[in-house]
């Protein structure tokens, strides 16, 4: 793996880095690893990526590829978790992983209800990656390329440089963009949010994106407290969480790319039971507080089969 040599730092430019070194191993006298990172613009925490996926075999190749190209100077691991997938996703990253070196983790999870299960997934590797990794830096993605790993850089730029706890790619702060969706699922999405901005805190703009970047201090906060929803009401929840504990969040500009979302697959009452959940996070929030479970990550193992 080849990177380019700052002229100004002398000495000999190194033939490669591994896959899991930031910087080059050989140093010019006197300079330190962080200098170096620094001056190269190289994050020198590692970073731990959470992929939910299910049915994405069309797309969690390309998403892997962006991933380990965008990150090849920066240790990282990434830990998809398969809920059930039928179209050989899990089987691909299977294949993938027997290439030696590889930085995957699979956890295979067996779909027992109807419904997006997405919280449940990101709660799974979330105590997967704090029980077997030291990585600083976790990253939420979707695993169906609405999420561009091209703007990992950014995200974890913020969390490295000690800007905030809680970095999100927001769909509603100037600059960004939403391509591939319907008006009426725009204005759906839109009107949602600022219900939950209402009824949670304001000073957030996007409760549902799950392009999300945080601390391990902030991972850890979600281990030790008790998370009631397994649906994508799991990013309401953790995100009240973090702003209840006093999280420092930054929302910037990303582009959102729309994967065949169409306002006829909403229904009125799947907006209502949606919003139920939405209420009981805002009552925690405001009132009764979030109750802490002392659950540690070793919990991991007992609640998913995973595949080293």
């Amino acid at each position: 793996m080849h990177v380019a040599w700052h002229p100004d730092l002398g000495g000999t430019p190194p033939e490669y880095v591994s896959r899991h070194t930031s910087i080059p191993p050989e140093l010019p006298a006197g300079m330190s690893r962080d200098t170096l990172g620094h001056m190269l613009g190289v994050p020198q925490r590692s970073v731990f990526l959470l992929l939910p996926v299910l049915n994405e075999r069309e797309n969690i190749a390309e998403l892997l590829d962006g991933i380990e190209q965008t990150l090849q100077l920066v240790p990282h691991t990434v830990c998809i978790v398969d809920d059930g997938s039928r179209d050989g996703t899990a089987e691909y990253v299977e294949q993938r992983m027997r290439t030696p070196g590889h930085n995957l983790h699979l956890i295979r999870r067996v779909k027992t209800i109807h419904g997006s299960q997405r919280g449940g997934a990101l709660l799974a590797a979330l105590l997967w990656g704090l029980e077997n990794t030291d990585c600083e830096i976790f990253v939420e993605m979707d695993g169906d390329l609405s999420h561009r790993p091209e703007e990992l850089p950014k995200g974890i730029g913020l969390l490295d440089r000690g800007e905030c706890d809680l970095a999100i790619a927001s769909k509603y702060v100037v600059g960004s963009r939403v391509t591939n969706r319907p008006w009426g699922r725009l204005m759906v999405s839109r009107v949602c949010s600022l219900a939950v901005r209402t009824v949670i805190a304001r000073r957030v703009r996007d409760y549902s994106n799950g392009y999300r970047f945080y601390t391990r201090a902030a991972a850890e906060a979600v281990a030790a407290h008790e998370i009631r929803h397994d649906s994508p009401i799991y990013l309401t929840e953790v995100l009240a969480l973090w702003l209840a504990g006093g999280f420092r969040i930054r929302e910037f500009s990303t582009t959102y790319i729309g994967r065949n979302e169409g306002v006829s697959k909403l229904r009125f009452v799947d907006l209502f039971k949606a919003s139920l959940p939405v209420f009981e996070v805002s009552l925690r929030y405001h009132v009764t507080g979030f109750k802490k479970t002392g659950r540690i990550a070793q919990t991991a193992r007992a609640t998913a089969e995973s595949v080293q």
